[in-house]
């Protein structure tokens, strides 16, 4: 039978789109034109040849070609990707910073992206910890339309506190209809850093050690650990079975995953299967790990890094509105709000808060951009509540920022020997 590709969204910290274990595997946009600065197919995103940066300057959004993978973790997540996944290409979509930090909201632009253009697995290597996900009921919301509408299968890293989701949760692991992927040592065990739970984490993978793509490098390969590098072989595995059967639903790629797992005493009660990822699924990627554990940076976000810039909207669709007339019913009360519209989302709204300037700003994607001045939280509180008064939204809540979920590099090896576990290089890398 002859394969079908499938395209495999990375909403991380960009992508190194010139290494040689990604640049065969990288999603074409064939409406886009290369490099001449026009925004040919309308998406207002210019030259998005091979995926998009959420981060905008003067409110346009730019090809990921501009900012590459600055922090290199994005790149890491992508080569497991590739070399489990044969028949995957990569769909880079950066929503973290230099520092490996970014915003849900971004992880909705994202994902709204890679749903307009296709992606049927949407990788998340990235979350923030201790505030329940019912706090962020949009992220819900987006990912039910994304798997009963566009049929994508959504994976996400359990995060690296050692603590148990069912009790402190992870998101946007917890979010319900995520796939969530906690990380096993090289012995089988859940990782010492890895985020568990009966309830709330579905599966493990390995995660320690891992061989992938060196971002800053055109050749080598790097280790690193992390529940960040457990996600992707679930991502892998989901692409490898829809190259097989590319019509099928979310539900049945996670049938055929709970069917690949090697249970254990160890991973018992730990998640909802108490298994990991068969080896078969896994061996080009941990063959040959080291038992020296990768130097491990705790990355996972706290609770408390609220975004006061932008609060998210669900909005109540009983009383018949849309996104657009909740939007335009503010403007019109003098409420003016940023507004991002033309996405999937039809019932999420998200919206602005510029604390330094009051600028209107108007941008080729039609974006009406208006801030207004709004000094402290307790202002933009008081805001958010005379919003929730007029009776428009489900749910109003706040931005949160979030973090990528891997360690630093352990040590980089050279690809033209690409499973030799020689060390060339044992310092970590410099972000």
């Amino acid at each position: 039978m002859l394969e079908a590709m499938t395209v495999v969204a990375i909403v991380d910290s960009g992508l190194n789109l010139k290494h040689r274990d990604i640049t065969d595997h990288l999603w074409v946009n064939a409406k886009e034109i290369p490099s001449n600065g026009v925004d040919d197919d309308g998406n207002g995103v210019i030259d998005d040849v091979h995926g998009f940066d959420t981060f905008d300057t003067a409110g346009l959004k730019s090809s990921l070609a501009n900012s590459g993978d600055p922090q290199g973790h994005g790149t890491h997540v992508a080569g497991i990707v590739t070399t489990l996944a044969p028949k995957a290409e990569i769909m880079p979509i950066r929503m973290l910073d230099a520092n490996g930090n970014g915003l849900l909201s971004d992880a909705l632009f994202g994902w709204s992206y890679a749903l307009d253009n296709g992606a049927k697995v949407i990788n998340n290597s990235f979350g923030i910890v201790g505030s329940a996900t019912s706090e962020f009921s949009f992220m819900e919301e987006a990912l039910r339309i994304g798997r009963e509408k566009h049929g994508a299968v959504f994976i996400a890293a359990a995060g690296n506190t050692s603590n148990n989701n069912d009790v402190i949760p992870c998101t946007p692991a917890n979010v319900p209809g995520m796939i969530s992927v906690g990380a096993t040592s090289w012995t089988g065990d859940v990782a010492s850093f890895s985020n568990y739970g009966r309830k709330s984490v579905d599966l493990f993978a390995p995660g320690e050690n891992i061989l992938s793509a060196d971002a800053f490098s055109l050749t080598n390969r790097s280790r690193k650990s992390g529940t960040s590098q457990a996600a992707p072989m679930v991502a892998a595995f989901a692409a490898n079975v829809l190259a097989k059967k590319p019509k099928s639903k979310p539900a049945f790629v996670e049938r055929q995953l709970f069917k690949q797992l090697e249970s254990s005493s160890e991973l018992a009660n730990k998640s909802q299967t108490g298994g990991e990822l068969a080896d078969k699924h896994t061996k080009k990627v941990t063959h040959a790990a080291s038992s020296r554990q990768a130097r491990r940076l705790e990355r996972t976000a706290s609770s408390s890094l609220v975004n006061f810039g932008r609060f998210i909207g669900v909005v109540d669709e009983s009383n018949g509105m849309t996104q657009q007339d909740v939007t335009d019913q503010l403007m019109c009360s003098n409420m003016r709000f940023v507004e991002e519209v033309k996405w999937p989302f039809d019932n999420i709204a998200v919206f602005f808060l510029d604390q330094s300037s009051n600028k209107v700003l108007q941008n080729e994607k039609n974006f009406r951009r208006s801030q207004r001045v709004l000094d402290t939280p307790w202002q933009l509180e008081k805001n958010i509540k005379r919003i929730k008064k007029m009776g428009l939204f489900k749910e109003v809540e706040w931005d949160a920022y979030v973090t990528q979920l891997s360690s630093e590099d352990s040590s980089f090896l050279n690809i033209e020997a690409p499973w030799n576990t020689d060390l060339i290089d044992a310092q970590p890398s410099e972000f």
